[in-house]
């Protein structure tokens, strides 16, 4: 009979302790579970909840470095002001380790109070849990679990300040970029408009100058005339090469006559360099300007790398428009390069195409890249409606 009692307390002892330790798995596993998907406050208020439970208590307060300054994040139960001065005040500890304090202050009989900390060991706030009747205390390995708790709530308030933080970078550098190419297309602009008015006009001047005395000096040796020749070539092909650059600065077509002409026009170096060109689709909408000058960009990029690496090559290209947007459609079937298949371009890819890509991002669109050694490169831009793209 004797061995029966020991037997039935040692089970009764032992299923305690099981159950002891499925509660602080659970107060673990199941509070981390749900803490991820909360904002800071409601992720406080139910740590707060959760805790209190745990151990019997009944009000806490989580204390935490908010904006440069220490603030009450949640708080859980009816607490007095006298009780919530006292709590805070127990705050201010920087003590690294959980604590259980019996005290008699504030009308508070026992505080636990659990560090939030960094992983690098910075101290930026406290989770206080306190009691206003005396209750016996938590053992080592409930208050091991408290900490733990505590220990992964700092880790989600850590991780989403961290969070904020590369997203707010993010919107800093997506302004700047944006300011950089606003700033770059009001220079060239400028720089376009000064090479129309002052250099391109003075070439022009001195080309018909020199078909004027050409015109004068049939009688001149034929050694002469072949020189006077090329003189009349080499200052038309300034006129030219003039122009041509003033097109790449800031093509006149476009705020004349639209996104569409000025494609066409820009396909005309293609023709030129012996690549067959295929028009998929062509809308004369007109768009936003910055609409319009951004995806101009992006085709006069892709025409440039298929003028140095695609070689011989037949290209299509097509540009709609309709509710959902504008699509600007560039493939070519000539040599091609390994490139990542079907994502967006990223600032992990080439210069030309991160810049492509971050233009299209910046109207709220993306840009995909899709190429294989001897399979051509196919670049697709796509933005939103224009009532949705403005800068």
């Amino acid at each position: 009979m004797h061995n029966d009692d020991s037997s039935a307390l040692a089970l009764r002892s032992q299923y305690r302790q099981w159950e002891s330790r499925a509660a602080r798995l659970s107060l673990l596993v199941d509070t981390g579970r749900q803490l991820g998907a909360l904002p800071p406050r409601e992720m406080g208020l139910r740590v707060l909840q959760r805790a209190c439970a745990f151990c019997a208590l009944d009000s806490g307060v989580v204390v935490c470095e908010l904006a440069g300054e220490r603030q009450v994040l949640a708080e859980h139960g009816a607490l007095s002001s006298e009780q919530r001065v006292a709590l805070l005040a127990l705050s201010d500890s920087d003590t690294p380790q959980a604590q259980c304090l019996l005290i008699d202050k504030g009308g508070l009989q026992l505080v636990i109070r659990l560090p939030l900390a960094t992983a690098q060991g910075h101290t930026f706030g406290s989770v206080l849990l306190a009691s206003a009747v005396r209750i016996n205390p938590p053992d080592d390995e409930d208050l091991e679990s408290l900490q733990l708790l505590a220990t992964l709530f700092a880790a989600h308030l850590e991780t989403q300040r961290l969070h904020g933080d590369l997203l707010a970078r993010e919107r800093t550098m997506s302004e700047l970029v944006h300011r950089l190419l606003n700033a770059q297309e009001d220079e060239r602009r400028r720089v376009a408009y000064d090479l129309h008015d002052g250099l391109a006009q003075t070439l022009a001047g001195l080309h018909q100058r020199l078909q004027g005395f050409a015109s004068q000096c049939s009688g001149l040796p034929d050694a002469q005339l072949q020189e006077l020749g090329t003189i009349l070539e080499l200052a038309q092909r300034c006129v030219r090469e003039g122009r041509q650059a003033i097109n790449g600065l800031r093509p006149q077509l476009l705020d004349d006559f639209g996104l569409l002409h000025a494609l066409d026009k820009e396909a005309d170096r293609l023709r030129d360099a012996g690549h067959r060109v295929q028009w998929l689709q062509r809308s004369e909408a007109r768009l936003p300007a910055h609409v319009e000058i951004a995806l101009f960009r992006i085709a006069q990029e892709g025409i440039n790398n298929i003028l140095k690496h695609a070689g011989p090559c037949r290209v299509r290209i097509g540009l709609s428009s309709s509710d959902a947007g504008a699509q600007l459609h560039i493939e070519d079937d000539g040599r091609g390069f390994e490139a990542p298949r079907h994502r967006p371009v990223t600032g992990n890819s080439g210069l030309g195409l991160a810049a492509m890509g971050e233009r299209a991002s910046l109207l709220g669109g993306h840009l995909q890249c899709q190429s294989e050694p001897g399979r051509g490169t196919r670049l697709l831009a796509q933005v939103p409606h224009a009532e949705e793209t403005a800068p």
